[in-house]
Protein backbone atom coordinates (compact mmCIF):
# COMPACT_ATOMS: atom_id res chain seq x y z
CA UNK A 1 0.00 0.00 0.00
CA UNK A 2 1.37 3.23 -0.70
CA UNK A 3 1.32 6.32 1.33
CA UNK A 4 1.11 9.96 0.46
CA UNK A 5 3.67 12.35 1.91
CA UNK A 6 1.88 15.53 3.34
CA UNK A 7 2.96 19.09 2.64
CA UNK A 8 4.23 20.65 5.48
CA UNK A 9 2.26 23.14 7.00
CA UNK A 10 5.16 26.08 6.59
CA UNK A 11 5.34 25.36 2.78
CA UNK A 12 1.22 25.72 2.52
CA UNK A 13 1.41 29.00 4.26
CA UNK A 14 3.66 29.86 1.91
CA UNK A 15 2.51 29.02 -1.21
CA UNK A 16 -0.85 30.83 0.29
CA UNK A 17 1.16 33.75 0.67
CA UNK A 18 3.02 33.74 -2.50
CA UNK A 19 -0.54 33.24 -4.44
CA UNK A 20 -2.22 36.56 -1.93
CA UNK A 21 1.12 38.53 -3.02
CA UNK A 22 0.27 37.78 -6.56
CA UNK A 23 -3.38 38.50 -6.42
CA UNK A 24 -2.91 41.83 -4.93
CA UNK A 25 -0.47 42.57 -7.50
CA UNK A 26 -2.58 41.53 -10.20
CA UNK A 27 -5.25 43.67 -8.40
CA UNK A 28 -3.80 47.38 -8.15
CA UNK A 29 -2.63 47.27 -11.62
CA UNK A 30 -5.23 45.81 -12.67
CA UNK A 31 -7.31 49.45 -11.29
CA UNK A 32 -4.40 51.43 -13.21
CA UNK A 33 -4.76 49.75 -16.43
CA UNK A 34 -8.40 50.69 -15.93
CA UNK A 35 -7.97 54.03 -15.21
CA UNK A 36 -8.19 55.21 -18.81
CA UNK A 37 -11.96 53.17 -19.40
CA UNK A 38 -13.00 55.72 -16.24
CA UNK A 39 -15.82 52.81 -14.95
CA UNK A 40 -19.04 54.80 -13.95
CA UNK A 41 -17.24 58.12 -14.88
CA UNK A 42 -14.37 58.18 -12.65
CA UNK A 43 -10.99 56.96 -12.47
CA UNK A 44 -11.43 55.16 -9.04
CA UNK A 45 -14.12 53.25 -10.83
CA UNK A 46 -11.41 50.62 -11.87
CA UNK A 47 -11.42 49.97 -8.59
CA UNK A 48 -14.04 48.79 -7.86
CA UNK A 49 -14.06 46.33 -10.81
CA UNK A 50 -10.90 45.33 -9.68
CA UNK A 51 -11.78 44.39 -6.44
CA UNK A 52 -15.15 42.02 -7.88
CA UNK A 53 -12.78 40.15 -10.25
CA UNK A 54 -9.90 39.89 -7.12
CA UNK A 55 -13.13 38.29 -5.06
CA UNK A 56 -14.20 36.19 -7.69
CA UNK A 57 -10.82 35.20 -8.77
CA UNK A 58 -10.38 34.10 -4.93
CA UNK A 59 -13.33 32.31 -4.37
CA UNK A 60 -12.82 30.62 -7.56
CA UNK A 61 -8.96 29.70 -6.50
CA UNK A 62 -9.72 28.26 -3.11
CA UNK A 63 -12.61 26.28 -4.21
CA UNK A 64 -10.03 24.87 -7.65
CA UNK A 65 -7.40 23.82 -4.79
CA UNK A 66 -9.65 22.19 -2.87
CA UNK A 67 -10.78 19.67 -5.41
CA UNK A 68 -13.62 21.68 -7.79
CA UNK A 69 -12.04 21.34 -11.41
CA UNK A 70 -15.04 23.33 -12.74
CA UNK A 71 -13.86 26.34 -10.13
CA UNK A 72 -10.54 26.12 -12.53
CA UNK A 73 -12.42 27.37 -15.56
CA UNK A 74 -13.73 30.68 -13.72
CA UNK A 75 -10.46 31.16 -11.89
CA UNK A 76 -8.51 31.23 -15.60
CA UNK A 77 -11.16 33.70 -16.69
CA UNK A 78 -10.06 36.10 -13.89
CA UNK A 79 -7.05 35.59 -14.40
CA UNK A 80 -7.33 36.59 -17.99
CA UNK A 81 -8.95 39.61 -16.78
CA UNK A 82 -6.11 40.92 -14.43
CA UNK A 83 -3.28 39.71 -17.39
CA UNK A 84 -5.15 42.04 -20.07
CA UNK A 85 -5.52 44.92 -17.64
CA UNK A 86 -2.12 44.73 -15.84
CA UNK A 87 -0.53 44.62 -20.07
CA UNK A 88 -2.16 47.66 -20.63
CA UNK A 89 -0.78 49.20 -17.38
CA UNK A 90 2.89 47.63 -17.45
CA UNK A 91 3.07 47.71 -21.51
CA UNK A 92 2.76 52.11 -21.74
CA UNK A 93 4.07 52.43 -18.30
CA UNK A 94 7.44 50.75 -19.14
CA UNK A 95 7.46 51.27 -22.65
CA UNK A 96 6.50 55.24 -22.66
CA UNK A 97 9.69 56.78 -23.65
CA UNK A 98 10.47 54.54 -26.63
CA UNK A 99 7.30 54.70 -27.96
CA UNK A 100 6.98 58.64 -27.90
CA UNK A 101 10.36 58.91 -29.55
CA UNK A 102 9.01 56.30 -32.09
CA UNK A 103 6.10 58.51 -32.97
CA UNK A 104 8.52 61.38 -33.04
CA UNK A 105 10.43 59.88 -35.75
CA UNK A 106 7.64 58.54 -37.94
CA UNK A 107 5.96 62.23 -37.62
CA UNK A 108 9.71 63.87 -38.71
CA UNK A 109 10.21 61.92 -41.77
CA UNK A 110 6.53 61.92 -42.99
CA UNK A 111 7.05 65.67 -42.92
CA UNK A 112 10.36 65.31 -44.43
CA UNK A 113 9.09 63.17 -47.50
CA UNK A 114 6.28 65.68 -47.87
CA UNK A 115 8.29 68.80 -47.87
CA UNK A 116 11.11 67.86 -50.12
CA UNK A 117 9.04 65.87 -52.73
CA UNK A 118 7.49 69.30 -54.39
CA UNK A 119 4.45 67.89 -54.90
CA UNK A 120 2.80 71.26 -57.01
CA UNK A 121 2.80 69.41 -59.97
CA UNK A 122 0.24 71.64 -61.36
CA UNK A 123 2.38 74.07 -64.03
CA UNK A 124 -0.21 76.31 -63.56
CA UNK A 125 0.19 76.28 -59.69
CA UNK A 126 4.04 76.52 -60.34
CA UNK A 127 3.53 79.33 -62.48
CA UNK A 128 1.46 81.72 -60.43
CA UNK A 129 4.22 80.90 -57.53
CA UNK A 130 6.80 82.50 -60.17
CA UNK A 131 4.86 85.55 -61.20
CA UNK A 132 4.64 86.48 -57.41
CA UNK A 133 8.04 86.13 -56.81
CA UNK A 134 8.50 87.87 -59.96
CA UNK A 135 6.11 90.75 -59.04
CA UNK A 136 7.75 91.16 -55.86
CA UNK A 137 10.95 91.51 -57.48
CA UNK A 138 10.15 94.11 -59.90
CA UNK A 139 8.23 96.30 -57.05
CA UNK A 140 11.93 96.15 -55.02
CA UNK A 141 13.86 96.89 -57.86
CA UNK A 142 11.90 99.90 -58.58
CA UNK A 143 11.61 101.33 -54.98
CA UNK A 144 15.49 100.27 -54.30
CA UNK A 145 16.58 102.77 -57.06
CA UNK A 146 13.63 105.37 -57.48
CA UNK A 147 12.46 104.18 -60.90
CA UNK A 148 12.70 101.95 -64.01
CA UNK A 149 15.97 100.19 -63.98
CA UNK A 150 17.25 97.49 -66.59
CA UNK A 151 16.58 94.72 -64.00
CA UNK A 152 12.98 95.93 -63.30
CA UNK A 153 12.07 96.04 -67.15
CA UNK A 154 13.28 92.53 -67.69
CA UNK A 155 11.55 91.10 -65.26
CA UNK A 156 8.27 92.63 -66.48
CA UNK A 157 9.28 91.42 -69.74
CA UNK A 158 9.17 87.58 -67.87
CA UNK A 159 6.15 88.66 -66.51
CA UNK A 160 4.01 89.44 -69.61
CA UNK A 161 5.31 86.08 -71.09
CA UNK A 162 4.29 84.34 -68.31
CA UNK A 163 1.04 85.89 -67.55
CA UNK A 164 0.49 86.34 -71.20
CA UNK A 165 -0.35 89.66 -70.11
CA UNK A 166 0.20 93.37 -71.27
CA UNK A 167 1.55 95.36 -68.46
CA UNK A 168 3.41 98.41 -69.78
CA UNK A 169 6.23 100.47 -68.43
CA UNK A 170 5.79 104.34 -67.65
CA UNK A 171 7.52 106.35 -70.21
CA UNK A 172 9.53 108.02 -67.36
CA UNK A 173 12.54 106.45 -65.64
CA UNK A 174 11.75 107.68 -62.35
CA UNK A 175 8.38 106.99 -60.73
CA UNK A 176 6.67 108.68 -57.72
CA UNK A 177 4.94 106.15 -55.36
CA UNK A 178 1.14 106.65 -56.93
CA UNK A 179 2.91 105.10 -60.40
CA UNK A 180 4.41 102.45 -58.17
CA UNK A 181 0.84 101.52 -56.56
CA UNK A 182 -0.70 101.78 -60.11
CA UNK A 183 2.29 99.16 -61.52
CA UNK A 184 1.59 96.78 -58.47
CA UNK A 185 -2.31 96.96 -58.78
CA UNK A 186 -1.95 95.93 -62.39
CA UNK A 187 0.61 93.56 -61.92
CA UNK A 188 -1.91 92.21 -58.90
CA UNK A 189 -4.70 91.78 -61.64
CA UNK A 190 -2.68 90.43 -64.47
CA UNK A 191 -2.24 87.25 -61.51
CA UNK A 192 -5.32 87.13 -60.30
CA UNK A 193 -6.85 86.68 -64.82
CA UNK A 194 -4.19 83.88 -64.93
CA UNK A 195 -5.25 82.21 -61.71
CA UNK A 196 -8.90 82.16 -62.91
CA UNK A 197 -7.79 81.58 -67.00
CA UNK A 198 -5.28 78.69 -66.01
CA UNK A 199 -6.08 76.80 -63.08
CA UNK A 200 -8.38 73.74 -63.60
CA UNK A 201 -10.10 73.55 -60.51
CA UNK A 202 -10.28 78.06 -59.46
CA UNK A 203 -8.68 80.51 -57.65
CA UNK A 204 -10.40 78.93 -54.33
CA UNK A 205 -8.42 75.58 -55.42
CA UNK A 206 -5.24 77.00 -55.81
CA UNK A 207 -5.27 79.01 -52.94
CA UNK A 208 -6.20 75.79 -51.19
CA UNK A 209 -2.82 73.74 -52.46
CA UNK A 210 -0.77 76.83 -51.75
CA UNK A 211 -2.11 76.95 -48.44
CA UNK A 212 -1.45 73.08 -47.53
CA UNK A 213 2.33 73.53 -49.18
CA UNK A 214 2.35 76.59 -46.78
CA UNK A 215 1.92 74.51 -43.61
CA UNK A 216 3.62 71.81 -44.39
CA UNK A 217 6.62 73.51 -45.33
CA UNK A 218 6.07 75.83 -41.85
CA UNK A 219 6.03 71.83 -40.06
CA UNK A 220 9.66 71.16 -41.79
CA UNK A 221 10.96 74.68 -40.68
CA UNK A 222 9.74 74.81 -37.35
CA UNK A 223 9.11 71.37 -36.04
CA UNK A 224 10.76 69.13 -37.59
CA UNK A 225 14.12 70.33 -35.25
CA UNK A 226 11.68 69.42 -32.27
CA UNK A 227 10.41 65.91 -33.29
CA UNK A 228 14.90 65.20 -33.84
CA UNK A 229 14.99 66.53 -30.58
CA UNK A 230 12.73 63.91 -28.90
CA UNK A 231 13.63 61.34 -31.17
CA UNK A 232 17.08 61.45 -29.56
CA UNK A 233 16.31 62.52 -26.25
CA UNK A 234 16.24 59.90 -23.30
CA UNK A 235 14.69 62.10 -20.75
CA UNK A 236 12.76 60.20 -18.74
CA UNK A 237 8.47 60.41 -18.89
CA UNK A 238 6.63 60.58 -16.28
CA UNK A 239 3.56 58.09 -17.39
CA UNK A 240 1.00 59.65 -15.02
CA UNK A 241 1.08 63.16 -16.42
CA UNK A 242 1.85 61.89 -19.80
CA UNK A 243 -1.00 63.55 -21.54
CA UNK A 244 -0.25 67.09 -20.35
CA UNK A 245 3.81 66.71 -21.41
CA UNK A 246 5.06 68.71 -23.87
CA UNK A 247 6.95 66.41 -25.75
CA UNK A 248 2.70 65.01 -26.38
CA UNK A 249 1.39 68.50 -27.28
CA UNK A 250 4.18 69.15 -30.04
CA UNK A 251 2.88 65.18 -31.28
CA UNK A 252 -0.92 66.00 -31.37
CA UNK A 253 -0.24 69.50 -32.85
CA UNK A 254 2.07 68.25 -35.42
CA UNK A 255 -0.20 65.34 -36.85
CA UNK A 256 -3.43 67.52 -36.55
CA UNK A 257 -1.38 69.91 -39.28
CA UNK A 258 -0.08 67.28 -41.33
CA UNK A 259 -3.33 66.21 -42.15
CA UNK A 260 -5.02 69.91 -42.26
CA UNK A 261 -2.17 70.90 -44.56
CA UNK A 262 -2.82 66.83 -46.72
CA UNK A 263 -6.36 67.71 -47.03
CA UNK A 264 -5.62 71.74 -48.19
CA UNK A 265 -2.87 70.92 -50.82
CA UNK A 266 -4.89 67.11 -51.79
CA UNK A 267 -8.44 69.38 -52.22
CA UNK A 268 -6.89 72.36 -54.72
CA UNK A 269 -4.28 69.74 -56.57
CA UNK A 270 -7.21 67.37 -57.47
CA UNK A 271 -5.47 64.12 -56.35
CA UNK A 272 -3.94 62.40 -53.25
CA UNK A 273 -0.61 63.89 -53.27
CA UNK A 274 -0.17 63.81 -49.34
CA UNK A 275 -1.79 61.10 -47.69
CA UNK A 276 -3.22 61.70 -44.25
CA UNK A 277 -2.28 60.00 -41.29
CA UNK A 278 -4.39 57.15 -40.20
CA UNK A 279 -6.78 58.81 -37.40
CA UNK A 280 -6.66 55.89 -35.80
CA UNK A 281 -3.31 55.35 -35.45
CA UNK A 282 -2.08 59.04 -34.85
CA UNK A 283 -1.16 60.75 -32.59
CA UNK A 284 -1.23 57.49 -29.90
CA UNK A 285 1.27 59.17 -27.40
CA UNK A 286 -2.22 60.77 -26.18
CA UNK A 287 -3.83 57.20 -26.13
CA UNK A 288 -1.60 55.59 -24.25
CA UNK A 289 -2.94 53.50 -21.64
CA UNK A 290 -5.97 52.70 -23.89
CA UNK A 291 -6.90 49.07 -24.29
CA UNK A 292 -7.29 49.15 -28.01
CA UNK A 293 -4.23 50.95 -28.38
CA UNK A 294 -1.95 49.09 -26.32
CA UNK A 295 -2.57 45.95 -28.39
CA UNK A 296 -2.36 47.70 -31.70
CA UNK A 297 0.88 48.66 -30.13
CA UNK A 298 1.77 46.02 -28.96
CA UNK A 299 0.64 43.50 -32.31
CA UNK A 300 3.01 45.66 -34.49
CA UNK A 301 6.01 45.23 -31.94
CA UNK A 302 5.62 41.70 -31.42
CA UNK A 303 9.05 40.91 -32.70
CA UNK A 304 10.65 43.18 -30.58
CA UNK A 305 11.98 41.56 -27.26
CA UNK A 306 11.22 44.51 -24.70
CA UNK A 307 7.56 43.20 -25.91
CA UNK A 308 7.44 39.80 -25.03
CA UNK A 309 9.50 40.49 -21.74
CA UNK A 310 6.66 42.43 -20.57
CA UNK A 311 3.87 39.57 -21.87
CA UNK A 312 6.02 37.34 -19.83
CA UNK A 313 6.76 39.36 -16.94
CA UNK A 314 2.18 39.41 -16.87
CA UNK A 315 1.45 35.86 -17.77
CA UNK A 316 4.12 35.06 -14.69
CA UNK A 317 2.52 37.05 -12.27
CA UNK A 318 -1.16 36.75 -13.05
CA UNK A 319 -1.44 32.87 -13.75
CA UNK A 320 2.04 30.88 -14.04
CA UNK A 321 2.26 31.37 -10.70
CA UNK A 322 -1.18 30.65 -9.40
CA UNK A 323 -1.36 28.23 -11.49
CA UNK A 324 1.95 26.20 -10.39
CA UNK A 325 0.45 26.14 -6.78
CA UNK A 326 -2.59 25.30 -7.64
CA UNK A 327 -0.95 22.01 -9.06
CA UNK A 328 1.07 21.10 -6.11
CA UNK A 329 -1.53 22.07 -3.48
CA UNK A 330 -5.03 20.52 -5.10
CA UNK A 331 -6.98 17.65 -3.89
CA UNK A 332 -8.24 15.43 -6.18
CA UNK A 333 -11.97 15.88 -4.64
CA UNK A 334 -13.98 15.16 -7.94
CA UNK A 335 -11.63 11.88 -9.05
CA UNK A 336 -13.27 8.35 -7.12
CA UNK A 337 -10.40 7.43 -4.70
CA UNK A 338 -7.92 4.86 -5.66
CA UNK A 339 -8.77 1.49 -5.46
CA UNK A 340 -6.90 0.02 -2.55
CA UNK A 341 -4.21 -2.69 -4.24
CA UNK A 342 -5.17 -6.49 -2.50
CA UNK A 343 -3.23 -10.14 -2.67
CA UNK A 344 -4.74 -12.31 -5.02
CA UNK A 345 -5.48 -15.31 -2.68
CA UNK A 346 -4.49 -18.51 -3.02
CA UNK A 347 -6.20 -21.90 -2.51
Amino acid sequence: MTTTKKIPPIVQIGAWLLSLIVFTVGFWHTHLGLKEMKPFGSEWGGLAIAAIVLLLLLITYWFAVNGKKTALVFYILCGIVFFVCNLNYFYPSYMARTLIKEEAAILKDTINSYATANPLRSEAIENMVTLRQLKDDILKQIRQNNGQGTIALSQLEKFNTLAGSEVTRFNSLKLNEEQVNILETQLEGAINDYELKNLANGLAQGTSALTGWSIMDSLRENVVPRLEEIAASDKEINFDSIKVSEEVKLIKDAVQKINTAAIAYNKGSGSEVMKELPKEKYPRADKLGEIQNTFITIGERIDQISTWAIILLCLFIDLIVPLAIYLLLRKKGDEAPPMPRTKPTSF
